[in-house]
């Protein structure tokens, strides 16, 4: 990165609306200022005047200037609020970038330039990345708590209660021949399990945070008329697909996007798939079959007043060739008299028995899928603070449950939390084996 340029961008989406905003940010902003206003901004004031090119007004904006380092990027920066055609703030640009020293940023510089400035860490410039891309409230709500920091303030109170156990555990191995008051063993153990239930309970909300980031992609397979429709109306409460008592009304993929109690979810209804003489229905077959190999999940139903067919155990068996996750779901129980001990040894392999018609085991169903998505997601690749997170936690967890505290073990007590705060100092790159003699001499009075 070259911090040297000023780097110049639309940052409202591109088209037609009623204002558009133009960000600067660099060295030379004051010299933009300069060139098309004439007159010297006060920080963190918005002035309304004229953007001139020499004699000529271009527009009448709303501008801001931010005084490094109290800004975004950490820089001198400029917003420029000017109308929303197009035209204008294309306009606007072009006559920015004829200054030296200006150029078009690149995807993301603005925040890259903030995290190189130290005015973020990763963790939060992930979370602004989510926080836009956020498909469902549940997922806005949960990027906006990332990015407030309370992530990171979890992570410092777990690394002062684990600094604590150590100064007691060192001060026990260390000093035991000087007088220094210690809460003793049982203290100790209270500390170190408060930690272990902080750990899982964060561990346990980047987990959740995943399943609401990403959108999580399922598509529904069965034979036609098996209830794939009337399961994708349940779910998304819409009615998205057609229902009708003639086999084969799907002809091609329906998608929609919903949210699963906040969960984004997109979700795909699909032909029915058989042999058939039917060019239009054969095509939707094939379709629905590529379509299950680009997905999350597969929930696969059949009509169990039917039964499970030769025709559908072999697209089970390419679903699992391809090593695709699959919820075998029985439909319409309602037609059946069987139990369902019945209905075990009838299909062993289903997983839930449904009425869609007088709704059964729906809730179930929606419990089912959630927790499956869950899964899915914990074997996905994520993105960067999470992995990086989430191994630090889960490597000093497991640190953790090895514990046990013994006064004739405390050597090994210590070597443990000492390795639990190492993981724990890679999320807050604050490794200091210092600070441990430190919360000895500050809290037990060395030396008296």
């Amino acid at each position: 990165m070259n911090s040297g340029d000023t780097i110049v961008s639309l940052s409202t989406p591109m088209g037609l609306g009623a204002i558009s905003l133009l960000r600067c940010s660099g060295p030379q902003t004051n010299k933009i200022i300069e060139t098309f206003f004439s007159k010297k901004f006060s920080p963190n004031e918005a002035n309304y005047l004229k953007f001139k090119k020499g004699g000529q007004v271009l527009d009448d904006v709303i501008a801001i200037f931010y005084k490094s380092p109290k800004s975004y990027t950490g820089e001198d920066m400029l917003e420029i609020m000017c109308h929303g055609g197009s035209v204008i703030y294309q306009m606007l640009i072009r006559e920015i970038l004829t200054i030296d020293g200006c150029r078009l940023a690149r995807p993301g510089e603005f925040s890259e330039r903030s995290y190189m400035n130290n005015k973020m860490g990763i963790f939060e410039a992930e979370s602004i990345c989510a926080l836009i891309n956020a498909k469902t409230e549940s997922a806005a709500l949960a990027a906006r708590e990332a990015l407030s920091g309370k992530f990171s303030q979890d992570v410092f109170d777990i690394d002062k209660m684990i600094l604590e156990t150590r100064v007691q555990v060192e001060a026990l191995l260390d000093f035991s021949d000087e007088d220094i008051e210690t809460e003793g063993q049982e203290e100790i153990q209270d500390c170190i399990e408060g930690s272990k239930k902080k750990i899982q309970a964060l561990i346990s909300k980047l987990q959740n945070n995943r399943l609401l980031y990403e959108t999580s992609k399922v598509a529904v397979l069965g034979m036609p008329n098996a209830g794939k429709s009337s399961l994708i109306n349940f779910l998304t409460d819409e009615d998205v697909s057609i229902v009708n008592e003639k086999a084969g009304t799907t002809r091609d993929v329906v998608s929609k996007i919903f949210s699963l109690d906040g969960i984004p979810v997109t979700i795909f209804d699909t032909a029915g798939i058989r042999e058939t003489d039917d060019s239009i229905e054969k095509e939707g077959s094939i379709k629905a079959m590529r379509q299950a190999k680009d997905v999350n999940l597969v929930i696969y139903l059949y009509d169990i007043s039917i039964g499970i067919k030769e025709d559908d155990m072999t697209i089970l068996r390419e679903l699992e060739k391809e090593n695709i996750r699959v919820l075998v779901v029985a439909n319409k129980i309602d037609l059946t008299k069987q139990d369902k001990v019945a209905y075990k040894s009838f299909a062993e392999d289903t997983e839930l028995f449904i009425s869609i018609k007088e709704n059964k085991n729906l809730d179930d169903m929606r419990i089912l899928l959630i927790d499956q998505l869950k899964k899915v997601i914990s074997e996905s690749t994520s993105g960067q603070y999470h992995a990086y997170h989430l191994r630090c936690l889960t490597a000093a967890l497991q640190e953790m449950d090895s514990l046990n505290v013994n006064l004739n073990e405390l050597e090994l007590v210590a070597e443990k939390l000492k390795s639990v705060q190492n993981h724990i100092s890679e999320i807050l790159e604050n490794k200091d084996d210092d600070r441990v003699l430190s919360g000895i001499f500050s809290n037990f009075c060395i030396g008296k």
